[in-house]
């Protein structure tokens, strides 16, 4: 079988940033990003205390600079296979090595950890170690093992570290084509994300407020996003050369994915790392 062999320091990386991040919440983890990228101090507006607050606030409440409301881009169902399957961390097997399994946001997670140990022995068997999609490449080489990892909703595995404690990592299948270096279309996308029915309560939060700067801060989490928005986070990132159309009173937003953030602010464009 042809196969190629991704670097998967970075995917575990990622992994065990999205599993720590479930120790806190959106508003704080958003509250540092923000903090770290102004240099402000910036505070959780949001307590409870009243009906239809935004999240974030910098300044004072009396006549506060920004007000922040956090909105995720979010796949429901993918959300949902993430938090019970790979945010549970590694599954122990017994394997003389570590792996990654990639799995659909459709897997049955109740079933895959049953039947996972099993697999991985099987495919430990059979030398399929190398990064090894399940594919029609996999069905010709077998036919039982491509049925078995195809039955639990397996796209691909890989023995990552030969020499390792048998576990498995889970993580999940991400869009796919041209990557997108310019921008263009996150800042298209940020526009109708902001102004469709669903996010009329984001909003109105923001319209309530005195505050100078109304942002929308958006995570894109698991394939809330489409793969010409999401790929922008995975390439060089070039400034944007249009603006979004940002409902009234929004005046400007941030879009957050793999370590990396756009801004749009005071009519300009601001790439950096989180």
């Amino acid at each position: 079988m042809a196969k190629t062999t991704p670097t998967y320091a970075p995917v575990i990386r990622a992994l065990c940033r999205a599993r720590d991040r479930v120790l806190m919440t959106t508003e704080d983890w958003a509250k540092n990003i923000v903090a770290n990228e102004l240099s402000m101090q910036v505070e959780v507006h949001d307590d409870g205390s009243e009906p239809g607050m935004y999240d974030l606030i910098i300044g004072a409440a009396s006549s506060p600079e920004y007000a922040i409301e956090c909105v995720g881009a979010v796949d429901s169902v993918a959300i949902e296979t993430w938090n019970i399957g790979p945010a549970k961390g590694p599954i122990k097997v017994h394997s003389s090595g570590d792996w990654i399994v990639s799995i659909k946001k459709s897997a049955n997670i109740k079933s895959l950890r049953q039947n996972i140990a099993d697999a991985i022995g099987k495919c430990e068997k059979l030398g399929l170690i190398e990064f090894s999609p399940v594919d029609w490449q996999m069905r010709r080489f077998s036919l039982e093992i491509f049925k078995k990892l195809d039955g639990l909703g397996i796209t691909s595995i890989h023995m990552y570290r030969a020499e390792g404690s048998g576990v498995v990592h889970l993580t999940m299948d991400g869009g796919g084509g041209p990557i997108d270096q310019n921008g263009n279309n996150v800042a298209d996308w940020i526009g109708s994300f902001l102004s469709s029915y669903d996010k009329a309560d984001v909003v109105e939060k923001l319209r309530k407020s005195d505050a100078t700067e109304k942002h929308a801060f958006i995570p894109i989490v698991l394939g809330g996003a489409p793969w010409g928005v999401e790929s922008y986070f995975f390439g060089e990132m070039n400034l944007p050369s249009t603006v979004p159309k940002l409902p009234e009173p929004i005046t400007g937003a941030w879009v957050v994915l793999n370590g990396k953030g756009l801004r749009y602010a005071r009519n300009q464009w601001h790439v950096f790392s989180y």
